[in-house]
């Protein structure tokens, strides 16, 4: 009887293996060499075709494709968008005026702009520096609010034997960034809500003899707003019948909700008088970090 006969014949007695699985399972050992190889070849054509066929299309876009969809962008916006749309929420430019000068102590000045920021919804952020006849200041940065309007100034220029004249000052750079109206819809609401510091009991009297005589000014600063702060800095407009006289900085720390801080500050300009005083908050609510734990 021949193998084929013999293999034909085999009849399994368990019943678990039959003659057609027996002969699949010989079918494939004698063939599996052949199998591995046609998978290995398979994988091997799809992915050198799939490199490829990323490599043509990523080229094409790169040369071809990536220029057009700039065009198709500006296009969508230059036509789908109202012109008047974007102008209307395009942020103002500041409005800067009236340059001062003012004497803080022997040899040293302090200059100062007035600046407003008249956009609702734009927060500005700008770098800035003042020149004068004899030299120039080093950058300074600065945050301007929504609504902001205040002094912007540079305290102890110093010029020996000379008066700075000829103050200009130049606005760098400006970046605009827009509060989100989903997070806050009335940003002068919100900010007025927040920054409210007033003053009170305000006594300005002159200490020291001679050569050394020098101005003292007391007050209360008073946070009236439900909020605490870790620290705020604050510009102190002082006033003489009406005119800006001088400005001189003040920082106050720890400064719990509805508190007051009595405040003295020398003043070393002999020659300066003052019937009132001003604070004006730099002070930005948008930023989480400044508050108080509660």
């Amino acid at each position: 009887m021949s193998k084929k006969e013999k293999f034909e014949g085999y009849i399994d007695t368990s019943g678990d293996f039959s003659n057609a699985s027996l002969k699949r399972a010989e079918f494939y050992l004698t063939h599996k060499i052949l199998f591995k190889k046609i998978i290995i070849g398979i994988l091997i054509s799809w992915g050198s075709f799939s490199i490829l066929f990323g490599l043509f299309f990523w080229g094409k876009y790169f040369f071809f494709d990536y220029q057009q969809d700039n065009i198709n962008v500006y296009n969508m916006v230059n036509t789908g968008v109202s012109k008047a749309i974007l102008q209307k929420n395009k942020p103002v430019d500041l409005q800067i005026s009236n340059k001062y000068i003012f004497a803080s102590s022997k040899d040293k000045y302090d200059f100062a702009v007035e600046v407003a920021n008249p956009n609702k919804y734009w927060i500005a952020n700008i770098t800035y520096k003042f020149y004068y006849d004899n030299g120039q200041t080093e950058h300074k940065e600065a945050t301007f609010l929504p609504g902001d309007s205040r002094f912007l100034p540079e305290y102890g220029v110093e010029s020996l034997d000379i008066v700075p004249n000829n103050i200009k000052f130049q606005l760098i750079d400006v970046s605009w960034q827009r509060v989100d109206v989903h997070d806050v819809f009335d940003t002068i609401n919100y900010i007025s809500e927040r920054v409210n510091i007033s003053i009170e009991n305000i006594n300005f009297e002159s200490f020291g003899t001679g050569s050394n005589v020098g101005k003292l000014l007391s007050f209360d600063v008073v946070n009236n707003t439900l909020f605490g702060y870790k620290t705020i800095d604050l510009v102190v407009v002082l006033r003489s019948n009406g005119e800006v006289v001088g400005l001189t900085p003040l920082q106050i720390s720890n400064v719990e909700a509805l508190s007051s801080q009595n405040i003295s500050l020398s003043l070393f300009n002999n020659n300066l008088m003052v019937d009132s005083v001003e604070l004006q908050p730099v002070l930005n609510v948008f930023d989480d970090s400044i508050y108080l734990s509660l």
